[in-house]
């Protein structure tokens, strides 16, 4: 079974809709995947019915996002029940705390005399920092995105702003209390060295992490074994994606795919 559970649509930071990143999905051969937008699930129940009518085996996903003594940490929440009405508010809270850091990081772009028009960036739909990024190239400011994050964006860079957002453990909970499967993503991008990546990782196994991204596309061979290791010491599922975005953002859709283990597909209803 060849899958990918983790790409990102243009109800997120991507930019193809949830509807033809089915079809890219089905085309390419791939069996079964999940649209994990940032912080919401209308991408994938969008992509959830539109794989229904291709015959495509679907995931419901989401990525959470967390802060951890000031690194982010992000959370990927498989089978929530997006039928619950409650999962709507908790969900409302989490886009009020990343709107209120998008308004902060408009603030200091125009302090640097870079207007970004905020007002009509979310009139299009999700604005997360790759928005604010393909924003300073349309602008002129930046020659690409990467530009963009070594010189504003990224973490620690004039114009990034660290707000009040959910911890991992919140949100390990709030995946739970909604039925869901709470997996860590991409765990290469902690930094982390072996022995702090498991003290890292054994809290949050204890409250109910149920999962590790080992086969994410940028992870080696000996990372992904390392991780997959970890997973089955702490009884987690592994999980695996392309993180794809766009042609410059993850790796494309159908080029990199991973086979779930038996253990895996049981706990995922795959």
């Amino acid at each position: 079974m060849k899958c990918d559970l983790h790409i990102h649509s243009n109800m997120s930071d991507g930019v193809f809709s949830p509807e033809t990143l089915v079809e890219m999905a089905k085309e390419r051969g791939l069996d079964c995947i999940s649209v994990t937008d940032h912080d919401s699930f209308e991408g994938t129940l969008r992509a959830r019915a539109h794989a229904k009518k291709l015959g495509l085996r679907y995931v419901v996903g989401a990525e959470i996002s967390t802060v951890c003594e000031g690194v982010d940490v992000h959370i990927l929440a498989y089978n929530v029940d997006i039928d619950n009405p409650e999962l709507n508010s908790a969900m409302a809270s989490v886009t009020q705390l990343r709107d209120k850091r998008n308004e902060a990081m408009a603030a200091k772009l125009a302090e640097q005399g870079i207007p970004v028009d905020l007002q009509r960036l979310q009139s299009e739909g999700f604005v997360g920092r790759p928005v604010f990024a393909r924003e300073l190239v349309r602008l002129g400011y930046c020659k690409d995105v990467a530009e963009a994050f070594d010189k504003y964006l990224g973490v620690g860079k004039s114009c990034y702003v660290q707000t009040r957002r959910l911890t991992p453990t919140e949100a390990i909970r709030l995946v739970l209390r909604f039925g869901g499967i709470p997996v860590l993503a991409h765990p290469k991008q902690l930094r982390l060295d072996k022995r702090d990546f498991e003290q890292f990782l054994r809290p949050l196994a204890s409250v109910g992490l149920a999962g590790i991204e080992a086969e994410y596309f940028t992870h080696n061979t000996s990372e992904r074994i390392y991780y997959a290791r970890l997973a089955k010491k702490y009884r987690l599922i592994v999980t695996g994606g392309s993180d794809f975005h766009d042609y410059l953002h993850g790796v494309e859709i159908g080029k990199k795919s991973f086979s779930p283990n038996g253990y895996t597909r049981k706990v995922l209803g795959i």
